[in-house]
């Protein structure tokens, strides 16, 4: 059975991180070729070593692209 999506996973199919403040729920979505981490960490592990640009807060819950082309994508068509 397969264990959960990589970083370098993401990186090859030229995929999106999307990460999600637990604190402000402010959401963004991050280009996963520019994290800095080796390419075998598990994208849940990546919200560990983040800040929210917003509030401050360290409780970030990553995941892979949730929408195709991102959260301002979809939020562009659903508009």
């Amino acid at each position: 059975m397969p264990g959960p999506v990589q970083l370098a996973d993401l990186i090859r199919d030229g995929k999106l991180v999307t990460g999600l403040c637990i604190d402000c729920f402010r959401e963004r979505d991050i280009d996963a070729a520019t994290i800095p981490l080796p390419g075998d960490t598990p994208v849940p592990e990546i919200g560990k070593r983040m800040r929210c640009m917003s509030c401050g807060g360290r409780r970030i819950d990553t995941r892979p692209e949730l929408y195709p082309g991102g959260i301002l994508a979809h939020r562009a068509r659903r508009s």
